[in-house]
């Protein structure tokens, strides 16, 4: 199939402080009109753009975050334009995908295409930093949104028009927020809208100048996002409360019964869990899910007796190195606490991931 035409395409490129990369990338893009988004450079970056009639320049003159010059890019588009690329100007977003972008967008109809790293003939050349900080928010966004996107953190994306239409539009939940949050809470917002989204296989590669825009406020802004509209938010409650079914049962039950009432006070406190993540944290996987009911508590007591295994041995593991290096004096309570609270950490992840992944995985179908 041909591709669309260039000119219902648009390309926007959110810049600061990037005249270098644009000296070189722009000579690769005239074919396109291209929208320039820029947030107070202070190195001619202006000068640059002007050069190029295919060009527009959209000063903004202040930092106001990465999402926030996508969407101002989106407002700018004339009512013919089908589709926008969004990019990096660093070159770590080959322009010479754009072709295979677009003509995914049209041959799968789709309203969002993702240039991916993590799908079969994708590939990640970043910095090791990077490429942990990608991984990690990637699973952070599969397993708390129940989405099967593999790169929802790559910026190198098609839009069709509905897909800016929806995004600009003011009757919103809340405004997307601006910052580098905003872009997997665009990916959240599309697909449990019922957009399309594809994901196309690019090789992505660190950038030859300039540095990185990402700031520890952007991983803050993820990370706040994750918890406030994700199942993880929920799924922790749900664990609070199974504290609390923990210790009322324990407390009846243990001047009749002695030590045996512990583990039935356990065993109460996972099913009142599951029980609530069935009907409240993975309600919607619940009934997309292929296995049974009572399949699913198996799982989740084994899954549950897993982290409970984790939260020992690294218990253990961390104290016992601490005894070692001389951090910790034997009872110490500060020693104590940092081994107990590092082996809760790791046992909730086990315990969450694979819910996420293993109990609640929803059918192929």
């Amino acid at each position: 199939m041909a591709g669309p035409k260039v000119d219902s395409v648009a390309i926007i490129l959110p810049v600061v402080n990037e005249r270098a990369n644009l000296e070189n990338l722009l000579p690769e893009l005239e074919d396109y009109t291209v929208y320039v988004v820029d947030d107070g450079s202070t190195d001619g970056t202006q000068q640059i753009c002007t050069l190029w009639g295919n060009v527009h320049l959209v000063e903004r003159h202040r930092r106001m975050g990465l999402v926030s010059a996508i969407l101002e890019g989106f407002k700018r588009l004339p009512l013919t334009c089908k589709y926008a690329v969004v990019m990096d100007s660093d070159f770590s977003h080959n322009p010479s995908y754009i072709p295979d972008l677009l003509r995914s967008a049209m041959d799968k109809q789709a309203d969002l295409v993702v240039g991916s790293r993590y799908v079969p003939g994708g590939k990640n050349g970043d910095a090791v930093t990077r490429r942990i900080i990608s991984l990690g928010g990637n699973i952070a966004f599969r397993s708390t949104f129940s989405a099967r996107v593999k790169d929802a953190t790559s910026g190198f994306r098609v839009y069709s028009a509905q897909a800016m239409e929806f995004l600009l539009d003011s009757n919103l939940e809340e405004p997307i927020s601006p910052s580098y949050a905003g872009q997997i809470d665009i990916m959240r917002r599309l697909i449990g809208s019922g957009f399309r989204v594809y994901e196309h296989p690019i090789k992505f590669v660190k950038r030859s100048q300039g540095k990185s825009k990402l700031k520890f406020d952007d991983i803050q802004s993820f990370a706040s996002l994750i918890f406030r509209k994700g199942n993880i938010g929920r799924y922790v409650i749900v664990g609070l409360s199974g504290i609390l079914v923990n210790f009322l049962i324990l407390t009846l039950l243990y001047g009749y019964m002695g030590f045996p009432a512990s583990p039935l006070a356990v065993e109460a406190s996972v099913v009142s869990n599951f029980v609530l993540n069935d009907r409240f944290t993975f309600r919607k996987r619940a009934t997309k899910t292929s296995s049974t009911f009572l399949f699913r508590l198996a799982r989740f007591n084994l899954f549950s007796l897993l982290g409970l295994g984790v939260n020992s041995v690294v218990f253990y593991g961390l104290y016992s190195e601490m005894l070692k290096s001389g951090f910790a004096t034997k009872g110490s309570i500060v020693g104590i606490g940092i081994a107990d609270f590092v082996g809760i950490v790791c046992a909730f992840l086990v315990t969450y991931l694979s819910s996420t992944f293993y109990v609640w995985r929803e059918s192929e179908k």
